[in-house]
């Protein structure tokens, strides 16, 4: 997915301000550099912050005195000559030995934050070389489709469900409208958007889910009389008639769980309020989760961020992370999301997520 070079997304966590806007020169495509500290007596050493846009990245280059590179978040390349190229992403750290060629930057679908500690030299903290080529920055492109084990940062779509189902939930309408207006330019779809402010108002109410859709209509009619023609993509498969909306949301729960479900419930609310149970595994489980247009794992995101930015509702949120991770998410990524709600919502709710994933996680050891 391309992304736009516009202005990084409000869910990006740049840290610092954006600072200068440079197109050209040492750099292919459009970078953001701000100084944070130069060196002095104290620190031999300059600091500073760089945004790349997506296929954004340096010159090849080489530090007399060696660099250290500090990943803030995206997904970025990394390339010293003679080598293979490295993938970075979040929490990554990269020691660039004095004088050795190297180039870095954005990867071709995500934006990329670093920070960048140089020290001083006599013959300078930079010397530039070469533009990076187009065949030796594709190479990139082919590391990042290499199957990840263990990956540590959810994917792009998933950041941007997050962003979104944690301001409908909020109410924040003004940064849901810069939120949507960044998944569509990211190539998310119309159905896709309008499917996730749908599924949210089983979780945060019709109200909230109404007024984002409302809000999704309007950055739509914006977008048109700018001569903006977004994808509607697919709509959901039918849902057959010949089947009981019971029995299909208890096979749903069952493959989201893993776990076989008892019908009618002998404990908990389901036995209190039998009608309660029909109503989760009827509409919640067979009408809405059913619905194709969303992966399962989607649809777990939303959930999830929506429960966070809610708040008490920790029981509910422990059950979805247990699904989250038997769907093949993992720790991790978790940890990304909680992140990406700190970002948009604040960091209480967000330290409550960490701490309900903790006792989650201990609990499948």
């Amino acid at each position: 997915m391309k992304i736009a070079a516009q202005t990084p997304p409000d869910l990006l966590n740049t840290l610092f301000p954006l600072g200068d806007k440079i197109t050209g020169g040492n750099f292919t495509g459009t970078v953001w550099v701000k100084s944070i500290f130069s060196a002095d007596s104290t620190l031999n050493a300059s600091i500073g912050n760089v945004v790349f846009e997506p296929k954004a990245r340096s010159k090849w280059h080489k530090h007399p005195g060696g660099q250290t590179l500090l990943a803030l978040d995206g997904m970025g390349y990394y390339q010293e000559k003679g080598k293979p190229l490295q993938i970075l992403r979040k929490g990554d750290t990269v020691r660039c030995p004095p004088d050795v060629e190297h180039w870095h930057g954005a990867s071709h679908d995500h934006w990329f934050v670093q920070l960048a500690i140089t020290p001083e030299h006599l013959k300078g903290r930079v010397i530039w070389l070469n533009e990076v080529g187009e065949e030796a920055y594709s190479a990139g492109i082919a590391k990042q489709q290499e199957p990840i084990s263990n990956s540590y940062v959810l994917v792009l779509r998933h950041r941007y469900i997050v962003a979104i189902s944690a301001l409908t939930a909020k109410g924040d309408l003004e940064r849901l409208k810069t939120a949507l207006t960044a998944a569509l330019d990211a190539k998310l779809t119309v159905n896709e958007l309008k499917e996730v402010l749908v599924h949210l108002y089983a979780y945060c109410g019709f109200p909230r889910s109404i007024q984002g859709l409302n809000t999704l209509m309007a950055v739509l009619e914006t977008r048109k009389a700018q001569g903006i023609t977004d994808e509607m993509g697919r709509a959901a498969s039918p849902i057959p008639e010949d089947f009981i909306k019971y029995e299909r949301g208890k096979k749903v729960l069952e493959s989201l769980t893993g776990q076989q479900q008892v019908t009618p419930p002998k404990s908990g609310y389901g036995a209190f309020s039998p009608e309660m149970d029909v109503f989760l595994k009827e509409h919640l489980f067979s009408d809405i989760f059913g619905r194709d247009v969303l992966s399962y794992q989607d649809r777990e995101v939303a959930t999830i961020t929506a429960l966070v930015t809610l708040g008490g509702v920790e029981p509910m949120l422990k059950n979805h992370l247990g699904i989250a991770l038997h769907l093949g998410m993992t720790e991790a990524q978790m940890n990304d999301l909680f992140s990406i709600i700190e970002i948009n919502i604040g960091t209480k709710e967000a330290v409550t997520g960490w701490g309900v994933l903790e006792e989650v996680v201990q609990t499948r050891k």
